[in-house]
């Protein structure tokens, strides 16, 4: 496990470091030095701008990355929030959650985020508002399932037959077996949020132009013939940061096989 996840950890160094580390403005434009091509001052050259492209993918992962964590934590926590509490209640609030779930799993989610980012004012709180309302289902569906599992136990129903509150059950002995499973769902979804975001920049939607990884494509499509390492650069940053996060969702899914048994 230990060696998928650090591949993951070291795109995300990355990001932190290396801006750091080149000690170029990506804010400035320096026309001047436009499209310069790879060389020992700008290992990645420079874009149409003049702006050193290593430095400027290194930003650009880090806002993808940050505002795919934020959407997937607040997803996370109101999918495990929610199934966690449908489970252990039962009856018409499980019906409920069923019912919101098969509504969400039928709308067409990108569609959705496209058209609520189209209408809201540009910014990350339109990026929030526009992924989170159907981002929830999966770990709702597997927090849900989980706690019913769990719920069954002997142990769980002879603390509920001494009278425990649904709040202790749900902080003493449903959430320790909720860890393992919801951390596995959790990051496949920051994967696939991560693609939302990503595709929301490419079409100049929500996030600010250029801001991400899909925005440094979009600006860059235009010079493919003459320039396509400026695209080419932060789709591959894309690729890479997808596939570690397909590695690490593997490891923690055999790690959550061993640790909370089916």
């Amino acid at each position: 496990m230990t060696g998928r996840v650090a591949w993951f950890v070291l795109v995300v160094v990355f990001c932190l470091v290396a801006p750091l580390l080149t000690g170029y403005d990506v804010s400035t434009p320096d026309l001047g030095r436009a499209l310069l091509p790879p060389g020992p001052e700008h290992w990645l050259g420079t874009d149409q701008l003049g702006r050193d492209l290593l430095t400027r993918t290194a930003m650009a992962g880090r806002t993808s990355l940050l505002v795919a964590f934020a959407v997937t934590a607040v997803t996370t926590a109101l999918g495990t929030l929610a199934g966690a509490v449908a489970g252990l209640a039962g009856g018409a609030t499980e019906r409920l959650l069923r019912f919101a779930a098969t509504v969400a799993l039928a709308l067409p989610g990108l569609t959705l985020a496209l058209a609520l980012a189209g209408v809201l004012p540009p910014g990350y709180a339109t990026v929030l508002a526009a992924l989170v309302p159907l981002g929830w289902v999966s770990c709702g569906l597997v927090a849900h399932t989980a706690t019913r599992r769990v719920a069954r136990a002997d142990h769980v129903l002879a603390v509920r037959a001494i009278g425990a509150s649904p709040l202790y059950l749900l902080r003493r002995t449903i959430a320790p077996h909720l860890a393992g499973p919801v951390l596995t769902v959790a990051t496949a979804d920051f994967a696939r949020t991560l693609i939302a975001v990503t595709s929301l920049g490419f079409l100049g939607i929500g996030l600010p132009p250029g801001a991400d990884w899909g925005g440094m494509v979009s600006e860059a499509t235009p010079l493919l013939v003459t320039a396509p390492r400026l695209a080419v650069v932060p789709a591959l940053a894309l690729a890479l940061t997808s596939l570690t996060l397909a590695l690490t969702t593997d490891a923690l899914r055999e790690r959550s096989a061993t640790r909370f048994p089916q």
